[in-house]
C-alpha cells in the first residue's frame, strides 16, 4: 500500500538542526503567537515563520495546505469579532455591534493560527519520525509515550493518502463528491468515511500485532541507531528563541501588541 509522509527530504540549514531544537522553536512560536493580539505583533511572528519555512525550502510542497488556512483565516476575521466586546463602535448588524478593537483582535487571532499551523508544518516536513522518536526519548519521555506520539505524527499523512485513494477509487466507480448541495456532500461522503474507517482499524490492528512480535514490552535498555546531538547552530537556535520569548513576554507586561489588554 502507498504510504505517505510529511517529511521532504532536503538538505538545508533547517532540516540539519537537531530534533529537540525544533520542538523548542515550535514551542516557542506557541507562545509568541498566544503573547500578543494585536495583528502587527502577530503579522510579525508570522513573518518570522515564513523567513524559517522559506529556509527549510518545503513551503511549496504544500500547496493544498494553504485554502484550508486562507478559509481559517476568513473565519476568524469574520466570526471572532462578534464574540469579543471592545471600546468603540464600528457599526451594528442589527441588535450586534461591532467594534473596532474587536474586528483587529479577530485578525490577529487568524495571523496567530497561521503561525501556529506553519510552524508545525515546517517542524515535521523538517524531521523524520525516527528523528523525533529519538529526541523525545532523549527529553525523558517514556518510551511508550514517545511511541505513541511520533506513530500519530506518522500515520496521520498516511490516513491523509489512504483517502484520497478512497476518493480516486470511489470516483472511478462513478460516485459523485463534488457536485451538489452541501446535504448531498455530507451523504456522499459516506462512501468514503466506511472505508477509511475499515482501513485505519485494520492498520491499527496491523501494528499492535508488529509491535508485540518485535519485543516492544521488553525491560531491556534499547538502543538506538540515530542518537541526536546539540551542535554550535543548535545551542545558538535555542538561546535566540528563549530570549525572544522573554522578551515578547516582558513586552506584552508593559502593554505593547495587545488591542485588547485583558485578552490573550
Amino acid at each position: 500500500m502507498v504510504q505517505y509522509t510529511m517529511y521532504i527530504e532536503k538538505d538545508t540549514f533547517v532540516h540539519r538542526l537537531d530534533p529537540r531544537t525544533k520542538l523548542l522553536w515550535l514551542v516557542c512560536v506557541f507562545i509568541w503567537s498566544m503573547t500578543f493580539n494585536h495583528p502587527l505583533w502577530t503579522l510579525m511572528i508570522l513573518f518570522v515563520v515564513l523567513v524559517f519555512g522559506f529556509a527549510s525550502k518545503t513551503l511549496g510542497r504544500f500547496k493544498y495546505f494553504w485554502y484550508g488556512l486562507l478559509s481559517l483565516f476568513l473565519m476568524c476575521s469574520l466570526m471572532w469579532p462578534f464574540f469579543k466586546r471592545g471600546y468603540t463602535v464600528l457599526m451594528y448588524f442589527g441588535p450586534l455591534p461591532l467594534y473596532y478593537e474587536s474586528v483587529w483582535y479577530g485578525l490577529a487571532v487568524g495571523i496567530r493560527l497561521i503561525a501556529m499551523v506553519l510552524a508545525g508544518i515546517i517542524t515535521f516536513a523538517t524531521t523524520r519520525v525516527e528523528d523525533l522518536l529519538a529526541a523525545l526519548c532523549k527529553l525523558r519521555f517514556p518510551y511508550s509515550m514517545a511511541f505513541g506520539v511520533s506513530t500519530i505524527f506518522r500515520f496521520i499523512p498516511t490516513m491523509m493518502g489512504d483517502g484520497m485513494l478512497i476518493i480516486a477509487a470511489q470516483e472511478a466507480r462513478g460516485v459523485n463528491l463534488r457536485g451538489g448541495s452541501i446535504w448531498e456532500k455530507a451523504k456522499n461522503s459516506v462512501p468514503i468515511m466506511a472505508p477509511l474507517l475499515v482501513t485505519t482499524l485494520r492498520r491499527t490492528g496491523e501494528l499492535a500485532m508488529a509491535v508485540e512480535a518485535r519485543a516492544f514490552r521488553a525491560k531491556t535498555e534499547r538502543t538506538d541507531l540515530y542518537v541526536p546531538r546539540l551542535e554550535a547552530k543548535d545551542v545558538a537556535v535555542m538561546i535566540m528563541a528563549i530570549a525572544l520569548t522573554l522578551i515578547f513576554l516582558y513586552l506584552r507586561l508593559q502593554g505593547y501588541g495587545a488591542i485588547l489588554p485583558k485578552e490573550m
